[in-house]
C-alpha cells in the first residue's frame, strides 16, 4: 500500500473540520460579542469630543481675543484642524478602524473632531502667552 502525503494531509484536515465544527466559529462569536458591547461607542465618543471642544471654546471666546485679525485666526485654526483630522482619520484608515454603521455617524465623527482639533488649537494659541 502506498502512502500519498496529500491523502493523510487530506484525512487530518477532515478530522480537524469535524472537530472543530460547530454553529459559528469561535471568532465570528467573539466578533459579535464585542459589537453588541460597543454598540453605541463611536456616538458617546464623538459626543465627549462635542462637549469637550465647546467647553475650550467657551473659555476662548469669553474674552475678546486679543489678536489684529480675529476672522483670519479662526479661519487658519479650522484649516489646522481639518489637516490634523484629516491625518487622524487616515491613520485610522491605515489601522483598519475606519469603519462606522452609517454615513451620518462617520459625519458626526468627523465634525466633531474638527471641532475638537480648531477649539483646542485655537486654546493653545490664546493661552500660550506669546500673541
Amino acid at each position: 500500500m502506498s502512502w500519498n502525503i496529500f491523502d493523510i494531509i487530506g484525512v487530518v484536515l477532515d478530522a480537524l473540520d469535524l472537530l472543530g465544527s460547530s454553529s459559528a466559529p469561535s471568532w465570528e462569536t467573539k466578533k459579535t460579542a464585542k459589537r453588541k458591547k460597543s454598540k453605541y461607542f463611536v456616538e458617546w465618543f464623538s459626543t465627549f469630543f462635542t462637549v469637550t471642544s465647546l467647553v475650550l471654546l467657551f473659555i476662548v471666546f469669553k474674552d475678546p481675543l486679543l489678536v489684529q485679525s480675529p476672522f483670519q485666526t479662526i479661519c487658519i485654526a479650522i484649516l489646522i484642524g481639518i489637516v490634523f483630522t484629516f491625518s487622524c482619520c487616515f491613520a485610522l484608515y491605515l489601522l483598519e478602524s475606519f469603519y462606522f454603521k452609517s454615513f451620518l455617524s462617520m459625519m458626526f465623527f468627523c465634525t466633531s473632531l474638527i471641532l475638537l482639533s480648531t477649539a483646542s488649537v485655537l486654546y493653545l494659541y490664546i493661552r500660550s502667552g506669546l500673541f
